[in-house]
């Protein structure tokens, strides 16, 4: 059940919900961190990110820069209709996005600023973690316990990369490697139970009712096991066949997943096939995961399905379908924008996975136009749904 809050105006209504703040936050840093990326590859820019590679600070920004942003803005709204009890008041999302601006700030400027960008970071995910746990415990959720698992490793893993950007670690490349693998797991597993709680729930509202898609608890079961027996074997045994088999196994389970939440009805609702496709990217990145134990070649793709594909379609469609919701817009009114921002996001996804496995001549003018698809994406998200965050909410969706 969405809980609307009470009407309020301009930038009382902005500071009133955590989704408001941080779906904003994440859309333009998308948008500003893609045109970054864009610079470096097209013009030969290179940040000063201390002893990470290029890559590895583009994957740190990504994960801890994006998507961090809108795991907030979902998860500081959710658990106050999960536990019944208040979450973040203004002024804690005031002291939450200004350590998560100057962190950016300090990776985007590099150098000296990386102690800013890392402290900082370290801040805003504390404050994430205690901000979620404190209604968590006073309800005695237990069953939140996987989320709160899940960001207590996205801090450790966030430590991980930045104690190597700083060069406080002997073995750099290792330490930042691992955290930003650790981080990119834990975000999916992460993406995986959001989905798991809220698109049979949209499937139905869409549908006025008249689907009700099927979730057995042995895919639930399975898919929890089998991502925890992957994470475990990626790290302990990389490279080996145990993890390309483990990887099959979870693309698998997920594919049932799949095959269960399936309606022809979804096709016409950009709301509810974003996050379908999302599921999908993830389970195509499994398969890509595993197969590349015999077909290196497919290693990135599968690792840019989960980390462009599932995350990038996933948080997209989350934003957009949270933020009309939670401000008690009518979700299940055709809008035209919302094609016009998640198919670039598709367009964007497929031209990154595909282009270096079936036209890898076309590699440079492929990942430039999925960079393009990917900022026009969020430029439509910012222009057509953030100002709603200004506004005051419709009752009644």
């Amino acid at each position: 059940m969405i809980n609307i809050e009470e009407p309020k105006h301009g930038i009382e209504a902005f500071w009133s919900k955590a989704f408001r703040v941080f779906f904003t936050a994440a859309a333009t840093y998308a948008v500003v961190n893609m045109l970054v990326w864009l610079a470096t590859l097209a013009w030969s820019w290179q940040p000063d990110a201390g002893q990470l590679s290029l890559f590895q600070w583009h994957a740190h920004e990504l994960l801890w820069g994006y998507a961090t942003a809108v795991i907030a803005g979902f998860l500081l709204t959710a658990v106050g209709n999960w536990t019944g009890h208040p979450t973040a008041a203004p002024q804690v999302l005031q002291v939450m996005l200004g350590a998560w601006l100057l962190a950016r700030i300090g990776w985007l400027l590099g150098g000296h600023w990386l102690w800013l960008g890392a402290t900082a970071d370290v801040i805003f995910l504390a404050l994430l973690n205690g901000v979620f746990i404190r209604p968590v415990w006073l309800a005695k959720q237990r069953r939140q316990g996987g989320i709160v698992a899940k960001l207590i490793l996205l801090l450790v893993a966030n430590l991980m990369v930045s104690a190597s950007a700083l060069g406080l670690v002997d073995n750099v490349y290792a330490w930042a490697e691992g955290g930003v693998f650790l981080g990119l797991f834990s975000i999916v597993g992460l993406l995986l139970t959001f989905l798991r709680r809220v698109y049979p729930f949209f499937v139905r509202a869409a549908s006025g009712g008249k689907v009700q898609l099927s979730s057995p608890v042995w895919i639930d079961r399975a898919s929890l096991v089998v991502f925890l027996v992957f994470l475990i074997v990626f790290f302990a045994w990389p490279g080996e066949l145990v993890v390309a088999l483990t990887a099959a196994a979870l693309a698998l389970v997920l594919a049932a997943r799949l095959v269960t939440w399936h309606d022809k009805s979804i096709w016409r609702v950009p709301l509810l096939w974003s996050l379908y496709l999302g599921l999908a990217m993830i389970v195509l990145g499994a398969a890509l995961l595993s197969l590349s134990y015999w077909y290196p070649s497919l290693y990135f793709s599968g690792i840019h399905a989960w980390s462009m594909g599932g995350l990038g379609m996933i948080t997209l469609g989350m934003m957009l379908r949270v933020g009309l919701g939670h401000t008690g817009r009518n979700v299940r009114q055709p809008r035209l924008w919302l094609w016009l921002s998640l198919v670039p996001m598709l367009v964007a996804v497929l031209l990154r996975i595909f282009t270096p496995i079936l036209a890898d001549q076309w590699v440079a003018a492929g990942f430039i136009l999925s960079q393009i698809s990917w900022t026009l994406a969020f430029v439509v998200m910012i222009f057509c749904l953030v100002p709603v965050f200004f506004k005051a909410n419709q009752q009644g969706l």
